[in-house]
């Protein structure tokens, strides 16, 4: 499923202070930071309006409207409150539409519960994102792969995983995804994976070294 492209209103933020930022957050407005190859770091804010349009989605390609100018850019990171979850930052990264770019997209599980009541078997999730090439246009916000056909002892890899057109893998094709091990012998502490897919994918620590080239 490639990614939709949404329209966002973006301003540039002037003082860099700390009085700046509280004032842009507490009136819903959300902080942030667009960077790119081709371009200084430059600090901004998205509307509060504008940024709604993100809630629901996964990973973004969304156009900048930004000093009367459009920036094409994906959504790197979303750092929210730990609390009450509202958003305090955004991380944008500028693209070249015409050139491939590469990118972790993450992976859901679909079937968990042929697997675990018929089949009386814990899922084990090794990994949760596969590293792919492809232009901005075609990046996936999810890969879903259905498990229910796997038995005890059997997994998944990466290169198992169905890829739309025009993605290609960068990660190793044997690596493990997924593995089905016997309910009896699983570890106490054994996670199962969530039954639907967050389609939100918010994550912490990227685009980091290119963020602290502007002040939050």
């Amino acid at each position: 499923m490639a990614m939709n492209r949404l329209n966002l209103e973006a301003h540039p933020r002037t003082s860099l202070t700390k009085g700046e930022r509280n004032s842009i957050r507490r009136r819903g407005d959300v902080p942030g930071i667009v960077y790119g190859k081709e371009m200084a770091p430059q600090a901004i804010y998205i509307t509060k309006e504008s940024f709604k349009q993100l809630r629901g989605h996964g990973r973004m390609l969304v156009e900048l409207n930004l000093d009367g100018g459009r920036i094409s850019a994906m959504v790197h990171e979303v750092t929210r409150d730990i609390m009450n979850k509202q958003p305090l930052h955004i991380d944008l990264h500028a693209v070249n539409l015409a050139e491939p770019m590469h990118v972790e997209i993450p992976i859901f599980l679909d079937g968990l519960e042929t697997v675990e009541k018929k089949k009386n078997g814990v899922i084990q999730q090794q990994t949760r994102d596969v590293l792919v090439k492809c232009l901005p246009t075609d990046v996936p916000e999810f890969i879903l792969h259905n498990i229910s056909a796997l038995d005890i002892g059997q997994n998944v890899t990466c290169g198992d995983l169905a890829l739309p057109a025009g993605v290609t893998l960068l990660s190793p094709a044997d690596e493990v995804v997924c593995s089905v091990i016997a309910a009896k012998n699983a570890p106490a502490d054994t996670e199962i994976e969530p039954k639907e897919p967050e389609l939100v994918h918010d994550t912490e620590g990227k685009g980091k070294d290119a963020a602290d080239k502007v002040a939050r």
